[in-house]
């Protein structure tokens, strides 16, 4: 049985603008996808679309064999991480953990550099610490796929590779999407590679095929 996610026919216009002409790929289980592209192409429009949170004028979403309009409806498929904050600033680590169901004992125990944060709430914390705890959030709850955007932006140097590692480890139980313009930590840890370039996904193999593309020089 297929349990890939399969995003199919993506069209998005904003009032005359063309965004996205026809998206299509494949996000698939226990693996890593990642996606480039120049601010303003559509990566986040696209990320949106695929979590229920934009309608384009057109998507087929296929998930093991059945087409659904909306992947968050099917409990503990999918999670998201967008660019910005996305937690309130009033509340607890701890109250956090409980939300997305995260074992606080052992959180601590992988993430022991924040313990001395457990009893701060999010306006108390840093913007980098905000950061990495959102990241981590996401990428720990028991869904079976992720999606990030721009994680590594706002997070500490000295976190970049811990994070990379666990989306590494991570993929055992689950399939991770990523886009970020770090294009070369995307490209260390992606099974599956594409460029967003004039509205559609190219797939791509070396930092070769991004010069091809204009997205480096």
């Amino acid at each position: 049985m297929n349990t890939s996610i399969k995003i199919d026919s993506v069209f998005l216009n904003f009032d005359e603008v063309q965004v996205l002409r026809g998206v299509s790929f494949e996000f698939r289980p226990n693996k890593v996808t990642g996606i480039l592209g120049r601010n303003g192409c559509g990566k986040s429009c696209l990320l949106k679309i695929i979590t229920g949170q934009l309608n384009p004028a057109s998507k087929h979403i296929r998930y093991n064999e059945k087409q659904l309009h909306n992947l968050y409806k099917v409990k503990g498929l999918i999670n998201y991480l967008p660019q910005h904050q996305c937690h309130p600033t009033s509340i607890r680590l701890t109250t956090l953990l409980d939300y997305y169901a995260i074992e606080k004992i052992a959180f601590f125990k992988r993430y022991d550099f924040l313990s001395k944060n457990k009893s701060l709430i999010f306006s108390e914390l840093s913007g980098g610490e905000k950061r990495i705890i959102e990241v981590l959030l996401v990428l720990e709850a028991q869904t079976k796929f992720t999606i990030l955007d721009e994680p590594f932006s706002h997070i500490m140097p000295i976190h970049l590779d811990l994070v990379k590692s666990r989306i590494t480890e991570l993929t055992q139980r689950k399939g991770i999407l990523i886009t970020d313009h770090q294009y070369k930590n995307v490209m260390e840890i992606s099974d599956h590679l594409f460029i967003m370039n004039q509205g559609t996904l190219k797939a791509i193999k070396d930092e070769e095929d991004l010069r091809f593309n204009q997205y480096i020089r």
